[in-house]
């Protein structure tokens, strides 16, 4: 028999959510807004009014004091300073970035700042050896266009017609000019610009280097380095020759195994001739044994023929040996230039 105390288990299950929902009841009741109007009047209630639900209202609880904050609503300004704002700080993280990667690559690669000036000093002088040699070349074809210009005003004073060809080497002449006069201010601004960008990797060397025990001031090390700013460095006739021959390293490294696979080939063809000729005295070699043997007297032709391919083997052997010689010699003197080159051109890379 069931007793009439006991209530069915959904009922019950209503009557044990009863104290959480007075709880949570209470609990929004004890919950207190704070805003202030558009006059500047403070309120409190527990509803903020639909006109004031995007400012800045504050929650307190039952002792006045706040425990959590709505933020107002931003407007489009606001949204687009932040935007603005938030691009500025990334460009500023980009820079930072670039700034670290130049710094380490600077202290990899020099071991102090007169290395630093020593490449400087080599990447001005090719270049000034690039403006010396152009000048030159610009000179040279200023006084060629000034002979043909006084031919020219020869055929005008007599009444001739100027001839074709004539007149082709005028404005070829002034265009050569032209072209050679943009690229000597193209270098110039190169050169200044290699100036400036290794005086400030030099300063940067030196401020990152700066607590570095045992070493002068920042400002002793930078003032030591400008000192010789002015010193000529004075470039010698195959210095001239590789900068004005070569636009880069691999134009000599090209070169180089050009000539190179040029002996190689020469070598290796004079390699199977001493093979064939050595082929054809033995076989002169067995002819003559042959005669030996059967109790005759060798030829002459034969032991003609057999001097002539003898020496032919000896020339061939020599040929080889020199042009081997000439292969390693090759390659010193282009391994020499390859560096010296890098010396000349070398940069704060």
């Amino acid at each position: 028999m069931k007793s009439r105390w006991l209530l069915p288990m959904n009922k019950l299950h209503y009557l044990l959510l009863i104290p959480a929902m007075c709880c949570t009841t209470t609990a929004f009741a004890e919950r207190t807004f704070k805003w202030t109007d558009n006059e500047g009047q403070v309120h409190y209630g527990n509803r903020v009014p639909p006109e004031y639900a995007k400012q800045e209202r504050k929650v307190m609880n039952k002792r006045g004091r706040t425990v959590k904050v709505y933020d107002a609503a931003k407007t489009p300004e606001q949204h687009e300073q932040e935007r603005q704002l938030a691009q500025e700080a990334a460009k500023k993280r980009v820079i930072a970035e670039k700034q670290a990667v130049h710094d380490r690559s600077l202290l990899s690669t020099y071991s102090n700042e007169q290395d630093m000036l020593l490449a400087k000093d080599g990447k001005v002088a090719a270049v000034d050896a690039l403006l010396q040699l152009t000048n030159r070349r610009v000179e040279s074809m200023q006084e060629r266009l000034l002979v043909l210009t006084e031919e020219a005003a020869t055929y005008e004073r007599s009444g001739k017609a100027l001839p074709a060809s004539l007149e082709s080497q005028i404005n070829n002449l002034r265009d050569q000019i032209a072209s050679n006069e943009i690229f000597i201010k193209e270098k110039e601004q190169e050169r200044a610009e290699i100036v400036s960008k290794f005086d400030a990797d030099i300063k940067r060397y030196i401020e990152l280097t700066a607590s570095k025990p045992d070493t002068k001031s920042a400002k002793q090390r930078l003032a030591n380095v400008k000192a010789p700013k002015n010193k000529k460095i004075n470039l010698s006739r195959n210095d001239q020759l590789l900068l004005s021959t070569y636009k880069g390293e691999i134009d000599i490294t090209l070169t180089r195994d050009q000539k190179i696979s040029s002996l190689d080939e020469l070598i290796t063809l004079t390699q199977t001739r001493v093979q064939s000729m050595q082929v054809e005295l033995d076989e002169l070699s067995d002819s003559a044994d042959e005669y030996k043997s059967r109790g005759k007297k060798v030829p002459e032709v034969l032991h003609g023929r057999m001097k002539n391919v003898m020496r032919s083997i000896r020339q061939g052997h020599e040929l080889v040996a020199l042009k081997q010689h000439e292969k390693e010699q090759l390659q010193e003197q282009y391994n020499e230039d390859i560096e010296r080159y890098r010396l000349l051109t070398a940069n704060g890379q």
